[in-house]
């Protein structure tokens, strides 16, 4: 009996590690190279996305973009939770119910920071400009762009489900990273915006994986 029971937790290890170091060193990386980003790559980038821009690549970009969005993660965990529980399967209901958390953090951080930096989008007046007309809550979408909330949602998602099934790893961060550049090739973002999104994702993703090594979820299965 013991022995099953061993068997059954030994999934959860990837999503209980307590620490991992390369984690805290990519996000570290992420938000060094921000500066470098926000003054000498966004606007160039910009110049040049809205100059190869098509009708066919908005429509694929619109289609990606989508898989960025908090309520569709969180559908995407709830799912999964869902079916962990309703099937007796461990690995999906606590990779779910983490999905889901990491995707809650991120949303409420990206709001926080969003309306602190009060940056304008790519098309907006003052593009790329920070704290514009500070504090910028309840002036419109258009001084919301750093960081990038797809962004974020997708990336503390593909963290947890990178821990659960870490076969598919490539392909969860494959997608977020798609994610991310749609959002840049619709000029909603800056590159800048969508790498502080990544950062802030996979950050919100390490949190949650790294309390969940102390709860009884782990504990009991």
């Amino acid at each position: 009996m013991r022995s099953r029971l061993q068997a059954r937790s030994k999934p959860f290890w990837p999503l209980a590690r307590s620490f991992d170091g390369r984690v805290l060193g990519y996000t570290t990386a992420l938000f060094a190279v921000l500066p470098f980003l926000v003054l000498y790559i966004d606007g160039s980038v910009k110049t040049f996305i809205l100059s190869v821009q098509s009708d066919w690549g908005l429509m694929v970009a619109g289609a990606i973009t989508a898989l960025g969005y908090g309520l569709v993660n969180a559908t995407m965990a709830v799912t999964l939770l869902v079916i962990g529980l309703m099937a007796g399967r461990p690995r999906e209901a606590v990779a779910g119910k983490l999905g889901l958390f990491a995707v809650i953090v991120g949303s409420l951080s990206v709001q926080v920071l969003k309306h602190l930096f009060c940056r304008s989008r790519p098309l907006a007046e003052k593009a790329g400009q920070f704290f514009v007309e500070f504090p910028c809550l309840g002036k419109g979408s258009g001084l919301i762009s750093f960081p990038s909330g797809h962004s974020v949602t997708a990336f503390a998602m593909a963290f947890v489900l990178s821990r659960a099934y870490p076969r598919y790893t490539l392909l969860f961060y494959g997608l977020a990273g798609l994610v991310a550049l749609s959002r840049v090739y619709l000029a909603k973002h800056f590159p800048s915006d969508v790498v502080a999104g990544a950062a802030l994702g996979l950050l919100a993703g390490w949190i949650v994986c790294r309390f969940s090594a102390f709860s009884p979820v782990h504990g009991h299965t």
